[in-house]
C-alpha cells in the first residue's frame, strides 16, 4: 500500500484544507507539525480526524471537520 502519510497529505490538498489542518494541529498539539515521524506514531487510519484535535475550537468549526472526517472515512473504507 502507498504511504498513508502521503495519501493523507494528498487528501488534505485535494480537499483544500491542508493549511487549516496544519494550523489547527500546530495550535492544539503542543506546537508540533504533523510530519512523517509523528504520523507514524499517531497512526493515521480511517478514524484519525476524530482524535487528532478538537474540532469545536478551531476557526473552521465542528461541521467543517465533520465533513472532512466523512470524506476521509469514505476514502479509507472504499
Amino acid at each position: 500500500m502507498a504511504n498513508i502519510y502521503q495519501i493523507f497529505r494528498s487528501f488534505l490538498r485535494d480537499n483544500g484544507c491542508e493549511q487549516q489542518f496544519d494550523a489547527d494541529f500546530y495550535e492544539q498539539c503542543g506546537a508540533n507539525y504533523l510530519d512523517q515521524t509523528l504520523a507514524d506514531y499517531l497512526v493515521i487510519d480511517e478514524a484519525f480526524f476524530g482524535r487528532v484535535f478538537r474540532w469545536d475550537i478551531t476557526p473552521e468549526g465542528r461541521e467543517f471537520w465533520k465533513e472532512m472526517d466523512r470524506r476521509w472515512w469514505k476514502l479509507c473504507t472504499k
